[in-house]
């Protein structure tokens, strides 16, 4: 289990004590197990109790399975084939779209397969009660008690027994009711842990290991009852199919894990907590990939020091600094990255198309729409989306400060977040969906010139396309003014660069040096230049001492 994937499990639901969500979410089948999964998950935005909590459980549930199977001649000895379960749960738990229900689902049906183990009188009735309830508070986990109790029957009464088959025939009763009545979508679903996974995708079949391991453990648990032998024999015997069991659940949790962006979870851990400090360092820890530089980048412009830092780390084309995904529905990345930017209504678009596409509520997306509505005067809306988060356990401090911003025009303009973006809103259509990383980060900045980070992500978009003719009338619009932050140095060095550049090639405007200065140019950059232009006559070795500056960007990097 990676502990950044189960934090990122946080960010796919909300718990709300709200008794309309509580009362809608346990009427449903399975809902009980629903609601005690989200209420525990929401302490998983610590990546650390996360791991805990869910090691904690998977241990439980364990010694339930071995209370369970303790009747059996061996007690003890029994005990490692009890972890068997636990391996596969927590190799299934490295797939986020496999809801943390599947584990507490199990978990309640071998909670009820321990309580079953011990009742003794009107056992037959209590148990049909127990699977009927079991399928409307966990969904199918009721098939995984009624094939356990089965087995526990047959091996306590011999073929009296065999009574209990009417534990999986309510089982399946049950699940038809589901369906018939469009409670439950899909036979698969009502009947396998297919209920717990992602509707718009496939299960992968290896999910079925934890769901069969149940039974199968029980299974083995009675047929040890039979060897004539030494417990130690068969607390050895245990130990090797609990170690052999090990083998294809660790297979399992790989395969999971190559197949998942394991990486993206930690990074969305530090940006739900605004650590860009952790964020970087994780970048700088992580192989490059665009989606690796939009973090990097992303934490530097909440910085402040996108266009001052950006070459101190591997950049390869503007691909780093947007990257654009074909589905951008449930891209929550792209959202941050936009909100980051300055183009808040395509943050909002993304951030409001993931809320209906996750299978709960996203904290993060629910702030950025509720900052957005904000910035747009919307107050009812606003007021809304505010109210989902105070009903929630960590967010509620963050909801309830942002409601002194609420019928209060004043205070949102004189905010430097919300107020800048009421600005950005100016030039952007009420609800847009984002189509090119330029083409309406310009008319933003002629609404709100003095937004930096907007101004920064246009320079270095710009700069890292190389497109140095169109960097130098950037300068001319947005870093001209009085009112103008300084040049950045890597804008500096394009500039000496591209003046070099047009004096000397046809069909390019030349400039010169005084243009530079006047623009925010300083001396020893352009002496810093001549240095650079002589270790180049002599040779790669002599450029590597450059790297790091626009030049060597420029002349290097193939994009």
């Amino acid at each position: 289990m990676n502990r950044f994937a189960l934090a990122y499990r946080e960010q796919q639901q909300l718990f709300l004590f709200d008794k309309t969500y509580l009362g809608a979410t346990l009427f449903k089948v399975g809902g009980f197990a629903t609601l005690l999964s989200q209420f525990v998950v929401q302490f998983f935005r610590n990546p650390t109790v996360a791991l805990i909590l869910s090691l904690c459980l998977l241990a439980l549930l364990s010694w339930l399975l071995w209370f369970s199977v303790r009747r059996t001649r061996a007690e003890w000895p029994v005990l490692p084939l009890c972890l068997i379960p636990a391996y596969f749960l927590g190799a299934s738990l490295s797939d986020h779209s496999l809801h943390f229900d599947a584990l507490v689902g199990i978990f309640l049906a071998v909670a009820a397969i321990a309580w079953y183990s011990r009742i003794r009188n009107r056992r037959l009735l209590r148990g049909s009660v127990l699977t009927i309830a079991l399928y409307a508070l966990a969904g199918p986990a009721s098939l995984l008690f009624a094939f356990c109790a089965l087995i526990l029957d047959l091996a306590d009464t011999g073929t009296k027994g065999w009574k209990s088959i009417l534990y999986p025939v309510l089982a399946v009763l049950c699940a038809c009711i589901a369906v018939l009545t469009a409670a439950v979508p899909t036979w698969g679903a009502a009947l396998t842990p297919a209920f717990w996974y992602d509707l718009d995708a496939k299960i992968p079949s290896c999910h079925l290991w934890a769901w069969i391991s149940v039974p199968a453990t029980v299974l083995l648990a009675v047929l040890f009852r039979f060897i004539n032998t030494r417990k130690l024999f068969i607390f050895a015997g245990s130990v090797l199919l609990a170690a052999l069991a090990f083998i294809p659940a660790g297979k399992v949790d790989s395969r999971l894990k190559s197949q998942e962006p394991l990486k993206t979870y930690e990074f969305e851990h530090y940006v739900a907590n605004e650590d860009w400090d952790g964020l970087i360092k994780a970048c700088e820890h992580s192989p490059w990939l665009p989606r690796t530089a939009n973090y990097v980048n992303l934490a530097l412009s909440w910085k402040g020091e996108l266009a001052e830092r950006l070459l101190e780390y591997d950049q390869r084309g503007t691909e780093g600094l947007v990257m654009l995904t074909k589905d951008r529905a449930v891209d929550v990345a792209q959202a941050h990255l936009m909100f980051a930017m300055g183009n808040v209504a395509a943050a909002q678009d993304v951030a409001f198309n993931a809320l209906s596409s996750l299978s709960g509520y996203c904290p993060e997306m629910l702030k950025i729409n509720a900052q957005v509505e904000l910035m747009r005067g919307s107050y009812d809306v606003a007021d809304k989306y505010l109210s989902l988060l105070e009903k929630s356990l960590f967010y509620r401090k963050w909801a309830k400060d942002r409601r002194r911003f609420l019928n209060d025009d004043a205070a949102v303009e004189a905010d430097p977040l919300l107020g800048s973006g009421r600005r950005n809103l100016e030039a952007e259509d009420a609800f847009v969906m984002f189509s090119d990383p330029m083409s309406e980060l310009f008319p933003i900045l002629d609404a709100n010139p003095t937004e930096r980070r907007t101004l920064e992500y246009g320079l270095c978009y710009l700069l890292l396309s190389k497109d140095l003719n169109s960097v130098k009338h950037f300068i001319e619009d947005y870093y001209s003014s009085p009112d103008s932050p300084e040049l950045p140095r890597i804008a500096q060095e394009a500039m000496v660069f591209y003046s070099e550049y047009s004096r000397n090639v046809e069909g390019v405007e030349p400039f010169g040096l005084d243009w530079c200065y006047a623009h925010g140019v300083e001396p020893e950059v352009v002496s810093r230049f001549e240095e650079y232009q002589k270790a180049a006559m002599a040779g790669p070795e002599s450029v590597k001492r450059f790297k790091g500056t626009y030049w060597y960007y420029l002349v290097h990097t193939k994009v």
